[in-house]
């Protein structure tokens, strides 16, 4: 990716991805700095990981590639579809990598001890996983309906029903479960579902890829 692509990404990048993320990462700093309790700290920081950063992924790569002032434009340039979705979806993943890392050592610094979720490597995959599966679900609905709005709403739909329908999706469909990880975490199938979210995050992506060819429907 050239440095005048990544300039042109930053320069027509929505800010509101950017102080969105921001606001949910203050929030739960100063809930926690007010809860002095060594279980809320842990129950609000597992609740940031777990839940908040992968819902606002989510809502955020649904207007990360049509949410463009110079869409148009953009696609008469000689760009690929690949690297529009990893400049656009990367940049909010980024940001959100960033927020994350200051959340944690926040964390660290407080005292938090998120090793029931596991080790350093486990706790990473708690949030970036479920993060990565909803941006895929945002990013496809954007572009399959041509219409923003459809991915923000289909991203917050499926988190809000694995949120509300957790005994089922636990006992029907536990690989596609996205907080397996930061609700059971020592379950014995907590690596085939991991691999299962992975692999659908690719699923949807692959077809957003396709999808992006046919510039003509977003015009």
């Amino acid at each position: 990716m050239t440095g005048a692509s990544l300039k042109y990404t930053w320069l027509t990048y929505r800010r509101d991805q950017l102080w969105f993320p921001l606001a949910f990462l203050a929030f739960f700093m100063g809930a926690i700095l007010v809860m002095n309790h060594t279980t809320i700290r842990f129950t609000l920081a597992r609740a940031y990981l777990g839940f908040i950063v992968p819902l606002t992924v989510g809502i955020l790569a649904a207007y990360a590639v049509l949410d463009d002032p110079a869409l148009e434009l953009r696609f008469a340039t000689p760009v690929r579809a690949g690297q529009t979705l990893l400049a656009r979806v990367g940049l909010i993943l980024s940001v959100q990598i960033v927020c994350v890392f200051v959340f944690q050592i926040f964390g660290l610094a407080l005292g938090i001890d998120l090793s029931p979720l596991g080790g350093v490597i486990a706790v990473q995959l708690v949030w970036f996983l479920p993060a990565l599966a909803l941006a895929a679900v945002g990013t496809f609905g954007s572009l399959a309906a041509a219409q923003t709005g459809v991915g923000a709403f289909l991203a917050g739909a499926v988190w809000l029903a694995q949120v509300m329908m957790k005994g089922w999706f636990e006992a029907n469909a536990k690989n596609l479960y996205l907080f397996m990880s930061v609700l059971v975490p020592t379950d014995a199938e907590l690596r085939l579902n991991q691999c299962a979210l992975f692999s659908t995050s690719a699923i949807l992506f692959f077809l957003s890829w396709v999808l992006l060819h046919r510039q003509e429907r977003f015009l």
